[in-house]
């Protein structure tokens, strides 16, 4: 599978997307998400992908990485209904958040969409709370 995806990420991703879509392949295998033993790899290499593109906007043209549903479909040739289907079942499944999953995301919508609660009870964007010095000099996402 990791195959497939490597194969995809060649030719439109890049080396950071086509690792992200490996490592949620990752997830899928160790969760056994809902039997990743069964059925078409090339649906579940599909539907893999496609939930990297949606968490990282890979559908917005102005991403300088960007593609279409149909790009992702054609290339494993597979139906937008079954691949949009897994994909969703993916991410239920795992609980992934919508664009702040990390491992998952680019940085810059890491920091964007995860939210800091502070001491407080302040609630803050992780970009905002480090441009005000709420966090920690060297506070990283990967820390939470």
């Amino acid at each position: 599978m990791a195959g497939l995806i490597d194969q995809f990420g060649q030719q439109y991703l890049d080396a950071e997307l086509t690792g992200f879509a490996i490592e949620l392949w990752k997830r899928v295998c160790r969760r056994k998400v809902p039997d990743c033993l069964f059925g078409k790899p090339s649906v579940w290499a599909a539907s893999v992908t496609h939930v990297i593109a949606r968490m990282n906007f890979l559908f917005d043209r102005s991403q300088p990485v960007h593609l279409t549903f149909g790009t992702i479909c054609d290339f494993f040739q597979t139906s937008k209904n079954t691949v949009g289907g897994k994909a969703t079942e993916i991410e239920r499944t795992l609980r992934l958040g919508q664009h702040n999953e990390p491992g998952l995301c680019r940085r810059e919508f890491l920091e964007a969409f995860t939210n800091v609660r502070l001491s407080n009870g302040m609630v803050l964007s992780w970009e905002m709370a480090k441009q005000m010095g709420y966090l920690p000099a060297g506070a990283r996402l990967e820390d939470l």
